[in-house]
């Protein structure tokens, strides 16, 4: 019973932030920026007070225990080719952390399920053998669900980003047309656009201001993210600026290119969609119809043959 109660507290308490979470900032913020404008209380309004509690506190907070137990973990010299090809896959994943802060992240989610599987012991008495699967299936699902977690971030990311190339070749050459220069171009496509191409495409400008070759730079977002229209799209702007080929004419043709294959797949998707509905329909929906047609017929037959 107390667990119960404090588990239905602890879920009232989560739907009343999620659902007037949104609400109280936006009026506070609004209240803020009003106070900004009139001159009046200045000192209040500061741009990291705007980010979510979670995003200042509750990230750095973990950020660091994590780092901490990272530091603790054995070096392993011998699996350092695997630990390279788990810092990428991460870095496809666009988390900005190490190989040793994912490892030490999982440990804590491991962790944290076997504590889990303590508590809920304590409340709730089940048979010795239940108990062992349970811990048993939970951490095998701590140990599993990370990995799983991480290739679906790195497809769906790569997804979004080869959704978005053309339109955004599109601006960068209406863009260049009017007038405007590559770096421009760049520009006036943070200011229009948002997504994660877009802040690829931040990033990418922020380092030519640094200092760094463009071409540099193109290709080190091309490592990044591993999106073959993207890579794509790099080399021949990379081409087009060694041999003098206006890139305005490229990035058409690359934009005409990832349409029509966009479209050839969805139309070899289409024609998938008739074998793959095979199985639901005889498994699911023949029987039904089996059933209604021919069942009336079947129950007369034995009332008369019976």
């Amino acid at each position: 019973m107390p667990f119960l109660v404090i588990s239905s507290s602890i879920l009232i308490y989560v739907l009343l932030i999620i659902i007037f979470y949104p609400f109280a900032k936006k009026s506070d913020l609004k209240r803020r920026r009003l106070n900004m404008i009139k001159g009046q209380n200045m000192a209040l309004f500061d741009e990291e007070f705007e980010e979510p509690f979670i995003k200042r506190v509750i990230f750095p907070f973990f950020t660091g225990i994590l780092k901490g137990i990272s530091n603790l973990l054995p070096k392993s010299k011998g699996k350092k080719n695997k630990s390279q090809k788990l810092e990428r896959s991460l870095r496809l994943a666009g988390f900005g952390i190490t190989a040793g802060e994912y490892n030490a992240a999982r440990l804590m989610i491991t962790g944290g399920v076997l504590l889990f599987c303590l508590a809920l012991n304590m409340f709730i008495h089940l048979d010795s053998a239940l108990e062992i699967l349970i811990l048993i299936v939970l951490t095998a699902l701590s140990v599993i669900v990370p990995n799983l977690y991480l290739g679906f971030r790195i497809k769906k990311r790569q997804a979004e980003i080869s959704g978005q190339l053309p339109d955004v070749l599109d601006l960068i050459c209406v863009s260049m047309e009017a007038g405007l220069g590559f770096d421009a171009a760049l520009v006036r496509i943070g200011e229009r656009l948002k997504g994660l191409l877009v802040s690829e495409l931040n990033t990418v400008h922020s380092e030519i201001k640094l200092g760094k070759p463009r071409r540099e730079a193109l290709r080190s977002m091309s490592e990044r993210n591993s999106v073959e229209e993207l890579s794509t799209f790099i080399g021949s702007i990379i081409q087009a600026e060694q041999l003098g080929i206006p890139i305005n004419n490229v990035l058409k043709t690359q934009a005409k290119e990832i349409r029509e294959k966009r479209r050839k797949e969805s139309q070899a998707k289409a024609m998938k969609a008739p074998v793959k509905m095979m199985l639901p329909l005889v498994m699911f929906i023949f029987p039904v119809l089996f059933i209604i047609l021919l069942g009336p017929t079947i129950i007369d037959l034995i009332d008369q043959f019976g």
